[in-house]
Formats: C-alpha cells, structure tokens, sequence
C-alpha cells in the first residue's frame, strides 16, 4: 500500500474519533495525525481494568479515543486517591524511564491508540507538532493539579462537591436546558466522587441531598442531575471556576 493510501485511511480513522478535536490529537495537522495514527494500535478497556500498575514502569504511551480513566495513588494506610481524570485527546503513559506514582485505571469502557514507548519517543523527535501538543498538555495537567489542590486545600467537602458538578459538563455528557441550567450525567461512581474531592461516600449523598433541598439541584437518578441554579452553584468559587 501506498503512503498516499495509508495516510487516508488513518485520517479516516481518525475522524470518527471522540478525540480528534480535543487535547494533543486537537492540535495536530492532517498530515501529522496520520503518521502518529499508523503507529498506533488500537484496544479498548473495559470499565475498571486497569493500564498502569503503581510504582512500576509502563511501557507504552496511549491517546484516549473516548471513555475516562482516573489516575490513582494509595497511601500508606490503604486509602485511595484520585489525582486526575483523563479524557478523549489526552495522553497517557510515559516517555522518560523510571517508575511512576500513580496507577491508571478505566473509570468506563474506553478506546485507546496505544503505542511502544520507544516508537513514540521517535514521532515527538521526527514530528514538532507533537511534542508542542505534549507540552501543551503538561501546562495543562499542571494547571490542572494546582486547581485541585487548591480546591481540597481551600474549600470544604460540599464546596468541592459544588465545583466538582460545575466543572464536570466540560468533560462528561451535558445537555443544556433554556432555562440556563442543564441535566449532567456523572460519570465518576460515588466512590470516585469522593476519592476525587476527599471525602466519604456518605458525605456525598448528604450534600447532594441538601443540594436539592436547597434547589440548586434535582437528582433525577443516581447518574443524573439536573442543575437549576449554576449562578448559585459558583458562589465563592470564583477562583476555582475561571483560573
């Protein structure tokens, strides 16, 4: 087959993907898409499967096609904490050797390109496209990290909660209503909701039911929320919302 030829078909690949606008897949050229996509292999994993074991090395590099991953540490007494979410665009894995602190996991079923770690580390070298995109998504994810510490350093277990359901449209299912509020479809069960904001299980359903108590929220089942009042929702997380 041709170069020609197989740069078609991974475009045409590429463009069903979820990913193929959003994070290091958004930022590349055609051109460039299509010889990282021939590299690549493509797997699914399966809700809760695990990629990456903690404080081992991983061998290969991935680009989320679509699903969620949580990124996940333990400390020395068991308790599980999650560090970050990675969603369609995102890459995963790592390039510089050594072991890593963190395990990933599939937070629902999930597509992946997946690659050897060596055959990627020679497309950043041959390709400036790529590696302006990973460095793009390293500001990004730090961005991320300083957001999150703050916002269990600063705030309470509700106020997170707040943030979390605010934030979560940009990543998972949301479907805007006219009245200016939305129905949001959580992804995250309620244990990753609470190892995400650090907090118990239970303090999750209390404030969610006071939540809609106070009607900012209706919950209309145990995935599903309805946001009545985002204007409410944000009050005192202005710095958490917009920076």
């Amino acid at each position: 087959m041709t170069a020609p030829l197989r740069n078609a078909e991974a475009i045409l690949h590429c463009a069903g993907c979820a990913g193929r606008n959003h994070g290091v897949c958004g930022s590349l050229s055609d051109r460039t898409l299509a010889r990282v996509a021939q590299r690549a292999r493509a797997i699914s994993v399966a809700a809760n499967d695990r990629l990456c074991e903690e404080d081992v090395t991983c061998h290969h590099i991935a680009l989320v096609q679509s699903g969620m991953l949580r990124m996940q540490s333990h400390s020395l007494a068991g308790r599980r904490k999650i560090t970050g979410l990675v969603v369609p665009g995102d890459s995963i894995g790592q390039i510089i050797r050594g072991t890593r602190d963190t395990a990933i996991e599939a937070v629902i079923d999930t597509k992946l390109c997946l690659f050897e770690a060596a055959n990627f580390a020679q497309l950043i070298e041959q390709e400036p496209e790529l590696r302006r995109a990973l460095c793009h998504q390293a500001e990004n994810w730090t961005e991320k990290a300083r957001r999150l510490s703050l916002l269990l350093g600063a705030y309470g277990p509700a106020s997170r909660l707040r943030a979390l359901l605010l934030l979560a449209p940009s990543i998972m299912p949301w479907k805007a209503l006219p009245d200016g509020g939305g129905v949001l479809t959580m992804l995250l069960p309620r244990q990753d909701i609470a190892d995400l904001i650090a907090t118990t299980q239970e303090t999750v359903s209390r404030s969610l039911h006071q939540f809609q108590k106070d009607g900012l929220i209706d919950i209309l089942n145990a995935r599903q929320f309805r946001l009545n009042d985002l204007e409410a929702l944000s009050e005192g997380l202005e710095e958490i919302l917009h920076h």
